[in-house]
């Protein structure tokens, strides 16, 4: 029998989306529970009796298991039509993926979760249990291989991404032209992750970190300067993602910024790894803006240095390998930039991710920027709000 979504959820509204994003909404949510096999995430049901306001998700851009979130789930003696106990779950082989309903909105899941500590607590109303949740990506990174792991020069590396999470029962649907090849062999010893070796596979063709979309599906993507990422709403026609302060304001009066000015560098050295007995090639990036804080001009004509970056590349003509080597340096030197100001700020449920480019804007504080989205923190109930830190963008 098919399963399908139980009815009653969506209340039925006539708001533009515009009215909707502004605030006057109606939100509820659900918890899908999906079996897996065959390295397909199939639905199976719906979980009753998540305690309000209990659940929570998070998001962290720096992190290689970037969602993690926890619940309450009451165990109740029988659910409602077309929905599951707690006790009916297998929790050591089911996931959870959450989805937000906002009268008037497609319909916004979270990603797929799998439970990975469920403690009990016991009381007058009977036993809760305390899910902790990490997402699928967890899969890979528990995962290890048990011997040395290597991919050649003659393997497209995007296919080589595709065979490791295939290894770990997980499937990947890549670019197939997209054909780019390592530089020179690359090999991991045992008991690496195969999420390490994935994303080691990916930055080797400057593509960001493996991440897991709404829906749950594993996804490779170039990557692309924060200067350069659209601002509007996936999921959202004709709707930009902004966090401005005014009538329609979707965040709260209260927030903060900070800046930290210590130790930003205005040049960046990328050096080309494992290229046998040749001399390494070199990228380098410099910010000699004058209108940068951080500028060779602004520091008194004066270089300060980060870190050498040791890179993997695709094989490729000396020109187009410096040329990645540079987009490495220069990925390196906006980023480093971008910690002059980090703005913490709470605002209503929108369809956002880590990474994603947005605007914020705030008269009184005299900001209008595009920022990135660092972090982000969910209250998944229907009064819940979104913490969110975001990074003021660079363009160097």
């Amino acid at each position: 029998m098919p399963i399908t979504v139980p009815s009653g959820l969506i209340p039925v509204k006539s708001l533009t989306t515009a009215e909707v994003v502004s605030g006057d909404r109606v939100t509820s949510y659900r918890w899908e529970v999906l079996a897996h096999s065959g390295g397909v995430d199939r639905l199976v049901g719906f979980l009753d009796g998540v305690v309000e306001p209990s659940a929570t998700l998070s998001w962290s851009s720096n992190a290689a298991v970037k969602g993690s979130g926890s619940l309450k789930v009451l165990d109740l003696d029988a659910a409602q039509p077309g929905f599951m106990t707690v006790d009916q779950l297998p929790l050591e082989s089911c996931r959870l993926r959450p989805v937000l309903v906002i009268d008037g909105l497609p319909e916004i899941p979270w990603g797929v979760f799998l439970p990975s500590a469920a403690p009990e607590e016991w009381s007058a109303t009977g036993r809760v249990l305390s899910i902790d949740l990490l997402d699928k990506s967890t899969v890979l990174d528990q995962d290890k291989v048990d011997s040395s792991y290597t991919v050649d020069t003659a393997t497209p590396v995007l296919a080589a991404v595709a065979t490791v999470i295939a290894s770990a029962g997980e499937t990947i649907s890549v670019d197939a032209t997209v054909t780019a090849t390592l530089a020179s062999p690359m090999v991991w010893p045992a008991g690496t992750s195969k999420l390490t070796i994935v994303n080691d596979l990916l930055a080797a063709i400057n593509y960001s970190s493996l991440w897991v979309d709404g829906v749950g599906n594993f996804r490779a993507t170039p990557y692309v300067l924060p200067a350069k990422r659209s601002l509007a709403y996936e999921l959202l026609n004709g709707v930009n993602r902004e966090l401005v302060d005014g009538e329609d304001s979707i965040y709260e009066d209260e927030w903060s910024r900070d800046k930290d000015l210590y130790g930003v560098p205005n040049k960046v050295i990328a050096v080309q790894s494992g290229n046998g007995s040749a001399t390494p090639l070199i990228g380098t990036y410099t910010n000699t803006d004058p209108n940068s804080p951080f500028s060779y001009q602004a520091r008194g004509n004066r270089w300060i240095v980060g870190d050498p970056l040791t890179v993997d590349t695709p094989a490729d003509t000396d020109a187009n390998v410096i040329a990645f080597l540079q987009a490495k340096a220069q990925q390196t030197l906006v980023a480093k930039s971008a910690v002059q100001a980090t703005v913490k700020v709470k605002h209503l449920p929108v369809p956002i991710r880590v990474t994603d480019a947005m605007r914020f804007a705030n008269v009184p504080a005299g900001i209008d920027a595009r920022h990135t989205i660092t972090s982000t923190k969910l209250d998944a109930h229907p009064l819940g709000l979104m913490d969110t830190e975001l990074q003021e963008v660079i363009d160097l």
